[in-house]
């Protein structure tokens, strides 16, 4: 078999590294042989994963798989216990197969990374209690603000922060806020403000969704305000309005002067205004300027080049913590449910993770690809296929093809969908649900396996008209419908009504979107119960949290996790009692 030269990664070995820890394992197992790859890592001082090449790549040592051990063990060839097996790896020369010098030994030249996989695991205590916590302290109590005479919007105390920061910056700014915490109302206070000084004020908004979101928002704040809007048939002015609302698509081939000095110009979701054919909406005539965002940071870095050079700067930011500890968002339990492959995934998993590695290789050595973080990596990519050269673009186009069916391949596993039905008492116990995965074929499979099992469920995704979505929503909103299964069409600027569960089938890569997907359960509860989170996972994949994947946003959401655990689907009938939505324990 033909093997491929692996991508680096940040546990991957130099041949120096690679060579003693050789020499190291070598000593190690003369003195105590019969020892798992995860014990040996320990005691060198490396990751298991740098190390199994290693293991794999030497004719010296072999393994032996126990029943008794979830890990095989390892040992010298020279004393292996009778039916020990042997690595696969090149043809060493006799003297280094027999071990008899230390010095004699080169480590592999090549060595497939992605062939052992899927072997059988022996997971450190120590990390998977990373994933397991649970906190005896009592729940915040829910913020109730009092609309009066000094503050008359009824603002929470983040929002009464947030809006001074802004004031004292000379109303320039972004106020990064989680999903949920209320920055509409925010900006309606700042808007009020405008209005009152005489000044105009324009609001950009990425969708007509929010276009028309904001547009009743605003009317039930301002009565006696003509507001106007820009985009789905609409072509308002400050001729004849004091308030236009605009969607970036529309905004960017229009201009608005401002009748007098006065102008407030509000960005909502404003990382969508850095796009490059969308910055020219961000007029520069507005002396007052307002981002608001779960996250202004983007992949291709414009929150540095479009957005801070606008806004001047993020002037507040509330994060999870503050949130939950203020009462202005739920409380939140999470589970990580981890599947297996059957073995024919498992071996095309691998087809997809090799060929991805080798295009990725050449993406970056011969297509001036950024090798991390992965965004920039990402980014580049996407730059490639529409601005690069014929030969740039088919490139990325092969590894954007070639990524896109492995993530199919992680959302669509029978495993997965096996395990959604196996939380069909979990669903039935939650007010309303919705499961977030990578396809509209997923999407679509989840709603009728869920069907079978009597749960009124529908798909929202691109496929479904606008006003079929419309419904659809308006039935969830009075719960003639339980569960929504959906892709993307949820994670921003979609006003979703309130539910308590979330089933995440396909993780995303981009911390946005999972706050996004977070920010839809986790808006206060009016019973104080907690928002619960079930992330489903491949075991041993790039999903596989236990192995690293999306570790930044796995250990915000664990932090500031009351109660968190990670099971595999053989364990599954226990998460019914972890995830009960009265329980308050």
């Amino acid at each position: 078999m033909t093997t491929l030269t692996p991508m680096p990664s940040e546990h991957t070995l130099s041949t120096d590294e690679a060579h003693q820890a050789a020499l190291a394992v070598h000593s190690i197992l003369e003195r105590e042989p019969g020892q798992t790859v995860r014990d040996l890592a320990r005691q060198i001082g490396v990751h298991k994963r740098g190390l199994n090449p290693v293991l794999y790549g030497d004719q010296r040592f072999q393994k032996m798989a126990l029943e008794s051990q979830n890990a095989p063990l390892w040992y010298l060839a020279s004393n292996a216990p009778v039916g020990a097996a042997g690595p696969v790896a090149k043809e060493k020369s006799s003297k280094q197969s027999a071990g008899e010098t230390e010095e004699g030994f080169e480590p592999r030249e090549i060595i497939d990374e992605f062939t052992h996989i899927f072997d059988e695991k022996e997971w450190d205590p120590e990390l998977l209690a990373k994933f397991i916590k649970k906190t005896d302290q009592p729940r915040p109590a829910p913020a109730s603000p009092v609309a009066n005479e000094e503050n008359p919007f009824g603002l929470y105390d983040w929002q009464v922060e947030a809006l001074t920061a802004w004031d004292n910056n000379l109303g320039r700014g972004i106020i990064d806020a989680v999903t949920g915490a209320g920055k509409t109302r925010l900006a309606v206070a700042a808007i009020a403000r405008e209005i009152d000084r005489g000044g105009e004020v324009l609001v950009l908004v990425p969708t007509i969704v929010l276009l028309h979101q904001w547009y009743e928002i605003l009317f039930d704040f301002f009565p006696g305000v003509r507001i106007g809007r820009v985009g789905d048939g609409h072509d308002d002015t400050f001729r004849n309005c004091r308030i236009v609302i605009a969607v970036l698509a529309s905004a960017r081939n229009r201009h608005f002067p401002l009748n007098g000095e006065q102008g407030l110009l509000v960005s909502d979701e404003c990382h969508r205004a850095a796009a490059e054919k969308s910055q020219v909406a961000l007029a520069k005539h507005f002396p007052r300027r307002l981002g608001l965002s779960a996250t202004h940071e983007r992949m291709d870095e414009a929150h540095h080049t479009v957005l801070l050079p606008y806004f001047e700067k993020v002037v507040f930011t509330l994060g999870y913590q503050r949130a939950i500890d203020d009462g202005v968002i739920s409380s939140v339990r999470v589970a990580f449910l981890g599947v297996r492959f059957n073995p024919e995934e498992e071996q095309l998993y691998i087809k997809y993770a090799r060929t991805l590695s080798k295009m990725r290789r050449k993406l970056i050595l011969e297509h001036s690809c950024r090798e991390r973080p992965f965004a920039a990596f990402l980014e580049d990519v996407i730059r490639l296929m529409s601005k690069g050269k014929r030969a740039d673009g088919i490139a990325a186009q092969r590894w954007m093809k070639a990524w896109g069916d492995k993530k199919d391949l992680l959302a669509e596993t029978p495993a997965k969908l096996n395990a959604v039905a196996g939380l069909v008492p979990a669903i039935r116990d939650a007010e309303r649900t919705l499961i977030f995965t990578q396809s509209i074929a997923s999407a679509n499979t989840i709603s009728e396996e869920l069907k079978k099992s009597g749960i009124p469920v529908a798909v929202h995704h691109s496929q479904v008209s606008a006003s079929e979505r419309e419904s659809t929503m308006a039935d969830f909103e009075s719960g003639r419908i339980s569960v929504l299964a959906t892709v993307q069409t949820l994670e921003e600027g979609v006003d979703v009504p309130e539910a308590d569960l979330a089933i995440i089938v396909a993780s995303s890569k981009q911390r946005r979107q999972m706050i996004q997907r977070m920010g839809r359960i986790m808006r206060r509860k009016a019973d104080c119960r907690d928002a619960r989170f079930v992330i489903l996972f491949v075991e041993s994949t790039d999903e596989d949290p236990r192995e690293g994947a999306h570790e930044a946003f796995v250990g915000e959401l664990v932090a500031v996790a009351r109660e968190s655990t990670v099971v595999s689907v053989a364990e599954a009938s226990t998460l019914r009692e972890f995830l009960r939505p009265d329980r308050m324990d």
